[in-house]
């Protein structure tokens, strides 16, 4: 586990966004996200592949027969 530190690692970043796509995150854990965004493009970059990913999902036809 990661020492929670103000600026936090691309690691912790890339996990971060994926699971504030799930649940809310913290005031703390946004807030290190948005500082870490701020200054880190690669993982800006990550940040918007996975909403993209996310709403292309949403938008994905799933046939209720392909589920079984």
């Amino acid at each position: 586990m990661e020492k929670p530190g103000l600026k936090p690692t691309c690691r912790e970043v890339h996990r971060l966004v994926s699971e504030g796509m799930d649940r809310q995150l913290s005031l703390v854990e946004r807030i290190r996200l948005r500082l870490h965004l701020s200054v880190c493009d690669a993982c800006t970059r990550f940040s918007g592949q996975m909403s993209l990913l996310r709403q292309a999902m949403r938008r994905f036809p799933f046939d209720d027969e392909e589920k079984r």
